[in-house]
């Protein structure tokens, strides 16, 4: 109408720096965290990005994205995995009593540890999904079963055992700079992980199963199927990273993944991830990882007791729960004023 001041407009580029800004900023922030402990990490503890410091580090933090990776899934559906560690163990023994027991060659020993560790994901989503039991008391149950399927084969003679000389040196294996092929391999798998949920159908379904199941219902997915899968997907991943684990120390332990109960949950809060399930960021789980494996170097480098990384651990996972609630806050107060902007501009357009 003449005389009246248009309203508002946004252009394509406008759009695309939101839509940019929507996608980049669950994964920025995490990263600014772990990268500032990274420096602090080098001006404090040089040593901790020296060769042998990062030959030291790098094949752990390579596991430990591998091991949240798979937490990460479970978490974004609202539940949590507590059978992590237990999974990690009992990869780790059957490779060895497979590989080196029994003689069977790698990639089969190899596939009799996966399998294991499948098999307790699939408990775990048939008790959890279409069971109805509490992923708390599902998981730290069959948590239990493997822990002692692993303490009765260790004792049965895999304590006398070592890995496989050659999965010992393929695992060990060393890139340039002491960046451990692990790692390398895990970054590969966070990437292929968010093009997966990011592009393809599969993908996008079991974010919405996870984020929205009511919704999703309503979309015709199988909402209880794909839910279930992220418990099978995730001891997927323990179990790959207990057999990168034995690997690379070279014999297997029963306590082989205790390290990953809390760490992994740790990992994914610091991520940005809020218990209570969201849309899953594999590149922030990756930033979670970097930042907490170098706090437990620094604490080994300060010679302190080795109860103190478990008591940083929770202090950081305390903090890191704060940090994600008030995020949360803010967004939702931030959506709604944004939201009341929008309809008195449309009202005055």
């Amino acid at each position: 109408m003449p005389g009246q001041t248009p309203g508002p407009t946004f252009g394509p580029a406008r759009q695309t720096w939101v839509d940019l800004r929507w996608r980049g900023a669950p994964v920025a922030l995490p990263w600014a965290v772990a990268l500032l402990m990274l420096a602090a990490s080098a001006a404090l503890f040089p040593s901790s990005i020296s060769y042998g410091g990062l030959a030291t580090m790098t094949p752990l933090l390579g596991v430990l994205i591998v091991a949240s990776l798979g937490q990460s899934l479970v978490i974004g559906t609202g539940g949590i995995d507590l059978s992590v560690s237990s999974v990690v163990t009992v990869a780790g023994i059957v490779l060895v009593m497979k590989s080196a027991g029994d003689g069977t060659s790698i990639p089969v020993a190899i596939a009799y540890a996966v399998g294991a560790g499948l098999l307790c994901g699939v408990a775990n989503g048939v008790l959890v999904e279409y069971v109805g039991l509490s992923p708390l008391v599902a998981t730290l149950a069959t948590g239990q079963v493997m822990a002692g399927l692993a303490s009765i084969w260790y004792s049965d003679g895999v304590n006398r055992l070592a890995v496989p000389e050659e999965w010992n040196e393929f695992t060990g294996h060393l890139l340039s700079g002491g960046i451990s092929l692990i790692l390398v391999a895990s970054v590969i798998l966070v990437a292929l992980t968010s093009l997966i949920l990011s592009y393809t159908a599969v993908g996008r379904r079991l974010t919405a199963a996870s984020t929205g199941p009511r919704a999703a219902r309503y979309q015709g997915i199988a909402v209880r199927r794909y839910r279930a899968a992220t418990y099978v997907l995730a001891s997927l991943l323990y179990s790959v990273g207990g057999v990168l684990l034995v690997g690379s120390i070279g014999t297997s332990t029963p306590t082989l993944g205790d390290a990953y109960q809390l760490s992994t949950i740790v990992v994914v809060v610091i991520g940005g991830a809020a218990l209570s399930g969201g849309r899953l960021h594999p590149a922030a789980t990756l930033a979670g990882a970097v930042f907490l494996i170098f706090i437990n170097q620094d604490v080994a480098a300060t010679g302190a007791a080795p109860g103190t990384q478990g008591v940083i651990q929770g202090a950081v996972l305390i903090l890191a729960m704060l940090a994600t609630g008030l995020g949360a806050v803010r967004l939702l107060r931030r959506r709604r004023t944004g939201g009341t902007a929008d309809a008195e501009a449309a009202q005055a357009a």
